[in-house]
């Protein structure tokens, strides 16, 4: 070796320090948590199916995720027979309608009340199932979630697939967080002569099964 010039081996001894024992004791906790999750993943994949194995690899990353990106998404179904007129109030909740002959018992109505949206154009479908499990009809709606100062703008639109030129926009909603209600309603007039038996509503988000409610609807008698 020529005098006054360094091997880059010796360089690299001389500029970097052995690690500690700390740097040491953090390397083998990331490595046992690997290991860890890796002998999960693998247990899954022997006796789990593929839902299964995706919701381990992907467990912490979406806990965390969820952690930082605020309220966790949700969606909940409120089932009531009349709304007030000045209030809109949700009157009569509950799971079980009976066929009534009053204007005001025409409908049962459903009210789809979402919480932590995320920012973006999302698609919601509102699915009315008959007894059987045959679809009745279904509203389409498109969701449109906007970061704000002060939180989130969330915009919403009523289309019709069967009528591309259709849009019935609601007023615009802000929040701290992306929380906001859909309503749609079931005509259960006798003029209708509906089944009795059990119905449900679902709600599908950007195309996947979000919330399902089942109510029962009966003569008068029944």
């Amino acid at each position: 070796m020529r005098r006054g010039v360094v091997s880059p081996e010796l360089r690299d001894c001389v500029n970097h320090a052995p690690p500690t024992v700390d740097r040491i004791g953090e390397m083998i906790e990331k490595a046992m948590i690997r290991l860890l999750l890796l002998a999960a993943v693998l247990a899954c994949m022997a006796g789990c199916g593929q839902e299964d194995v995706a919701r381990v690899r992907g467990g912490v990353s979406i806990a965390d995720a969820d952690a930082a990106a605020g309220p966790v998404f949700d969606a909940q179904i409120v089932l009531c027979r009349r709304v007030g007129s000045k209030t809109g109030k949700r009157l009569d909740i509950g799971e079980s309608f009976a066929e009534g002959y009053e204007t005001r018992d025409r409908y049962i109505h459903a009210f789809v009340d979402f919480t932590g949206a995320r920012a973006g154009v999302h698609q919601v479908h509102l699915v009315w199932i008959r007894p059987g499990g045959k679809e009745l009809f279904r509203m389409f709606a498109e969701v449109r979630v906007t970061p704000a100062p002060d939180g989130y703008v969330t915009e919403i639109a009523w289309l019709n697939a069967e009528d591309l030129h259709y849009r019935q926009d609601e007023e615009p909603v802000a929040g701290a967080t992306a929380d906001f209600s859909l309503h749609s309603r079931l005509n259960v007039a006798p003029e209708k002569g509906r089944d009795a038996g059990a119905y449900a509503l679902r709600v599908y988000w950007n195309r996947e099964l979000l919330a399902e409610r089942s109510f029962l609807f009966h003569s008068m008698d029944g």
